[in-house]
């Protein structure tokens, strides 16, 4: 299997339809309050319905739209702490590209991050209006040069998300960005991982100053944006496929290829075979894209293609996961109970022995201490990303290639320290131990993975 950028050049679902349904809600046009009938839609906009209705499933997915019985949809917005949360997860995805642009950045990357610096340093300085463009100028500079593909596409979504979302808008009034300048320059010209993880602690840092302004602003309490928490299974799964019987044999049929890769199949054919309505489906072939098995098909009416996957896939999956890895334990380590705890404890001893014994369910377990800690996060939409790129990384590749980095007991013991003083930045530094034994084991795997197999 060529080790290859396997989506290189593709967009995501539906995307044409997407960005001309989000520029009308950007401008204006289309409005959050009436009903909109989708064919209406579909003539204004010059779209297939299948187009429309894979549009605003994305929508839909950042909280931008609400499909409505009767072949209506109402357009929204996010309510504050949805907003909050969206911003926690562009701060974990930064870290992510950041960690992954620095070693391969190349000299004309620096000098276009300088001028970026340049103009965020003088608007600074200036206090006005060109602040916030130019503070998320330099956000968006990660998210166009990261070599991770996956990342990039998630990052420009909750970018979008973050500046798009609220009906009253929070622009970044932060003055004192000066660390965050200074810091992220200096990793992009290191050329270093770990200065570049440095470099997105201290934008975090200056990200709950944003929201601390921004709650005030709007007459809130500040913990409930800098700490944001709601339960789960609210309005906002809604648009989560659930493990019954359509979404388990849609995705039997791609894992043991009843669904060929390589093969491009309809959005409405797939409905005929399942014997499902398309708008039941759509979600699901939404879930099926995040996870790295479909992408969209070549003629983009309304199709998706199979995904041939690769070890680059698989690698940047790795790097996104111990990203939202990070995020999850920060947020989770303080609020765990004595039960958690014991779990937890439990949970490390079983690792412990695995990796002394070399016993093959130590890949297993790693990633059930990762998805301990996503289960338990008060952040849902953390919770719920973190889900599916577990999903992913179990999915992306025929056979999950076993992890054989046995030596892991500095990361164990660095977040066992965490859990047991409630400590986030103990958590994060834990991660960042653990980052280094998955980067050996990327390193590992792509080396002997045309020969040697998983």
């Amino acid at each position: 299997m060529a080790d290859a950028r396997s989506d290189a050049g593709r967009r995501p679902l539906f995307d044409d339809a997407f960005r001309r349904v989000l520029g009308a809600i950007r401008d204006g046009t289309l409005v959050d309050d009436r009903d909109y009938d989708l064919l209406e839609l579909c003539e204004r906009y010059s779209l297939h319905p299948a187009e429309l209705d894979g549009a605003l499933q994305r929508l839909a997915d950042i909280g931008l739209a609400r499909p409505l019985p009767g072949a209506v949809v109402r357009f929204t917005r996010l309510d504050p702490l949805a907003w909050a949360e969206g911003g926690w997860l562009l701060v974990g995805l930064l870290e992510v590209a950041m960690r992954a642009t620095v070693p391969v950045a190349t000299d004309q990357d620096l000098e276009r991050y300088e001028r970026l610096v340049d103009v965020a340093r003088r608007a600074a300085a200036e206090r006005g209006d060109e602040l916030d463009p130019a503070v998320f100028a330099t956000l968006a500079f990660w998210a166009d040069r990261t070599p991770n593909l996956l990342t990039a596409r998630l990052l420009v979504r909750t970018l979008e998300q973050v500046r798009y979302g609220l009906t009253t808008a929070s622009p970044w009034q932060v003055t004192g960005i000066e660390p965050w300048a200074a810091s992220s320059l200096q990793a992009l010209r290191l050329k270093d991982p770990s200065s570049a993880e440095h470099a997105a602690h201290v934008f975090r840092r200056l990200w709950g100053h944003h929201l601390e302004q921004s709650a005030r602003s709007w007459g809130l309490d500040p913990v409930a944006l800098v700490h944001p928490a709601r339960v789960p299974n609210d309005d906002a799964d809604r648009n989560v496929p659930q493990a019954d019987d359509v979404w388990l044999e849609l995705l039997g049929s791609v894992r043991d290829g009843t669904l060929q890769r390589g093969q491009e199949y309809t959005i409405r054919g797939l409905a005929a075979r399942l014997r499902v309505p398309v708008q039941r489906l759509l979600p699901m072939v939404r879930r099926l894209e995040t996870m790295g098995l479909v992408r969209a098909g070549d003629d983009r009416n309304g199709s998706i293609l199979v995904a041939t996957t690769t070890v680059t896939d698989w690698a940047e999956t790795i790097g996104l996961l111990l990203g939202l890895q990070e995020m999850c334990m920060r947020a989770t380590v303080p609020a765990l109970s004595e039960d958690d705890r014991d779990g937890f404890d439990s949970l490390v001893r079983r690792i412990r022995w695995q990796a002394r014994t070399r016993d093959h369910a130590y890949t297993s377990s790693l990633l059930e201490l990762n998805r301990f800690f996503a289960e338990r996060c008060p952040d849902q939409t953390l919770r719920r990303t973190t889900t599916i790129m577990i999903s992913r990384l179990a999915y992306v590749l025929p056979e999950a290639p076993a992890f054989r980095q046995w030596d892991t007991d500095d990361f164990l013991q660095l977040l066992s320290d965490a859990v047991r003083t409630g400590d986030a930045d103990a958590a994060s530094e834990a991660c960042h131990a653990l980052a280094v034994h998955f980067d050996a084991h990327v390193d590992d795997v792509t080396a002997r993975y045309g020969t040697m197999g998983p």
